[in-house]
């Protein structure tokens, strides 16, 4: 006869085990909901029926989609980018960091490079929507709960779209702002392997630790403050504790700190780059908190009542307890994440306003979440306690039937899409429609793109105006040639100085208000525009203008600009020939002296050589650059370049690598010759 002992063993495991082959089912069921397992569409075109990807397709996912697809070109061209010159003049890296971008490289090399760039990111997407399931599972097992805990935490998250700013569907999904929703999963994960670390030592939790840190800030350097709010919830988590004694604070302190320190090496390319050029970075505050009472209605709003009610619940009993270490670093890191926000609310003049609050909620939301599930645990048992032998049955089958209540409650499927921007009602159904890109405006796009490239002169770049898809459908283009772009609409710009339309106010936002004026003569010449694509109300403007060679008609007209100047012109000249790539351009021809005019985005690190001798950049008032030039033949080089700060950070990153290795093998600290100290070996986690 089995002992109940060992019988109780097996039903525990029993209940573990289905609880991840639930977890595992759920993240599944999200994935086909995001369309992972339908990639592709057959749709009707004007050219007949074409394959197109189901790609997300609205606000910001094409510049993310773009952005992996430079990322890949440049990697297979046997270069890491610095700069990404197609965008808006172009941008340095540190600005707006590669993390995902290089998590989606990754994906396209395991398919071994049969999915596009538009699948990946579907894909990607997805697994950013339902990772933080793992990391709220390891959080709950170190707590001595079942996966069952991170089932209803990743429930909530899933199933509560939240707004735009909020880190849910609405966030991700609809407005792709994936660096933003992805930089809160890596911290989160950061602070389930730092209480780990912290908590029970273990190798491979402190190198977690880092690395999810890392990648944090790789993705969004606007995680830095999650990261330092994890760091001092989990130390006070852990030092605060009453049966603690002076030398276990004393280890959590070290072992938070050759995390922190180990994770800034890592860090240290895009640490060093920020610190030295961060003044340079202007940043448009698209939204914000008025006063503390906005700021808790948008966290209100952000998870509905009950589930804040039930987090509240949940963060208070694992302050006053001590059994649970994880939930109680959570909720000692929301109440100082809160109170930071607070902080950065009132701070609406100073230098810290470019972090904008409103984009730190999507990790408060993910530890609000978490406590509530805690919450829900904690009373099923509570509940379920009086119930000796089949209490552990009962507990699981009434948190399945929440979970199932929630799916069904939460799931509408009626439901209609929303247009940006986008809801405030946290209780709108789930999963409501988003834009996709397999429609015929996409096709049409591309082939718009495809004409407007091969006719365009060499040496000049693309206007494109108007959008048939979604908000920022101009923001494919650089899919589908290497030309660089103006926008009428861009999104995101990282200076002040563009000269735009004259309707245009850069603290308005990126875009013109009067976008046929773009159009004009002075503005193709200061820009260096070869053809422009446009559709909407600018088409006709543009068929009007005796200065433009109408190519196609139709919803995407296309014109060659018939006398374009090229982005680079010596003393007014065109140049000969315009070579661009990742890190910089080469231009050729004859001057009769004087300046050379580069109608690429001035910054620090560009360095110029006229027929191999260096001369000095200036930057221009509206951003570009200049150079002296003499009589005759001309060569000018511009390359993008590197400094002795910026190996030193590499080699710092080399540092960290190396620190993690040993963190995981271990190592040995060689024994002093002179004092006779017996070798010892350190392992993270000994103390």
């Amino acid at each position: 006869m089995i002992k109940p002992t060992r019988l109780q063993h097996w039903r525990r495991f029993g209940s573990r085990v289905w609880w991840w082959v639930a977890l595992a089912g759920f993240a599944l069921w999200v994935a086909a909901r995001l369309g992972v397992f339908s990639l592709v569409q057959l749709v009707a075109t004007t050219d007949g029926e074409r394959w197109l990807p189901t790609a997300f397709a609205g606000v910001d996912h094409p510049f993310h989609i773009t952005r992996a697809e430079t990322l890949l070109r440049s990697l297979l061209a046997g270069e890491i980018p610095r700069w990404i010159g197609h965008h808006q003049g172009g941008y340095p890296v540190e600005f707006y960091p590669l993390g995902v971008p290089w998590l989606e490289v990754g994906v396209w090399a395991i398919s071994l490079g049969f999915l596009s760039m538009p699948q990946v990111h579907t894909i990607v997407v997805a697994v950013i929507f339902v990772l933080p399931g793992i990391a709220f599972a390891l959080m709950a097992n170190l707590d001595g709960w079942t996966p069952r805990v991170a089932l209803v935490a990743l429930a909530l998250h899933v199933l509560i779209p939240g707004n735009w700013w909020h880190g849910g569907y609405t966030e991700l999904v609809q407005w792709g702002l994936v660096t933003n929703v992805g930089g809160a999963v890596a911290a989160l994960f950061c602070l389930a392997w730092l209480s780990r670390y912290v908590w029970r030592g273990g190798r491979w939790a402190a190198a977690g630790a880092v690395l999810a840190a890392a990648a944090a800030v790789y993705t969004n350097p606007r995680s830095l403050v999650a990261l330092a709010v994890v760091g001092g919830g989990v130390w006070l988590a852990a030092a605060s504790r009453r049966d603690g004694e002076p030398r276990d604070r004393r280890r959590v302190t070290r072992r938070i700190g050759v995390v922190g320190l180990l994770a800034m090496l890592v860090a240290a390319p895009e640490l060093v780059s920020l610190a030295r050029f961060s003044d340079l970075y202007q940043f448009v505050r698209y939204e914000r908190y008025v006063d503390a009472r906005d700021y808790l209605d948008s966290a209100l709003a952000a998870v509905s009542l009950p589930v804040l009610v039930a987090a509240v619940a949940g963060g208070v009993l694992a302050v006053l307890t001590l059994r649970h270490f994880t939930a109680r670093a959570t909720a000692i890191s929301l109440i100082i994440y809160c109170l930071v926000t607070l902080l950065l609310t009132s701070e609406a003049g100073s230098s810290l306003a470019r972090l904008e609050a409103t984009r730190l909620m999507p990790f408060q939301r993910l530890l609000t979440v978490y406590l509530a599930a805690v919450a829900i645990e904690r009373a099923v048992r509570f509940l379920t306690a009086r119930l000796k032998r089949s209490g552990s049955l009962v507990a699981d089958v009434a948190v399945a039937v929440l979970v199932i209540a929630l799916i069904v409650g939460r799931v509408s499927p009626a439901s209609s899409a929303i247009p940006v921007p986008g809801q405030t009602d946290p209780l709108t159904a789930a999963f409501y429609p988003v834009e996709r890109a397999a429609v015929p405006e996409f096709a049409g796009f591309k082939q718009a793109i495809a004409l407007a490239a091969e006719m365009a002169a060499p040496g000049t770049g693309l206007l494109v105006i108007g959008s048939a898809l979604s908000w920022h459908q101009r923001l494919w283009a650089p899919l589908w040639t290497d030309r660089p772009f103006q926008y009428d609409n861009w999104l995101w710009s990282w200076h002040d100085s563009h000269v735009g339309t004259p309707g245009y106010v850069w603290a308005k936002g990126h875009h013109y208000p009067d976008p046929e004026q773009t159009l004009d003569p002075t503005y193709l010449m200061r820009h260096g525009i070869g053809a422009v694509v446009v559709t909407g109300p600018a088409a006709a403007a543009a068929a009007a203008a005796p200065w433009l060679e109408q190519r196609q008609a139709g919803l995407y007209s296309v014109f060659r600009v018939r006398d374009p100047v090229t982005l680079v012109t010596f003393a007014g000249d065109k140049a000969a020939t315009v070579a661009l790539d990742g890190s910089g351009l080469i231009a050729t021809g004859t001057s009769d002296g004087g300046t050379a005019t580069i109608r690429r985005n001035w910054y620090p690190r560009w360095r110029a050589t006229v027929n191999d001798q260096p001369v000095p950049l200036t930057r221009t008032d509206d951003g570009y650059m200049s150079a002296p030039i003499p009589a005759g033949a001309v060569r000018l080089r511009v390359t993008y370049h590197t400094d002795g700060l910026d190996w030193a950070a590499r080699i710092l990153c080399l540092f960290g690598v190396a620190g993690v290795g040993m963190v995981v093998v271990g190592w040995r600290r060689p024994a002093s010759l002179a004092s006779g100290i017996v070798a010892t070996t350190w392992r993270p986690g000994s103390g």
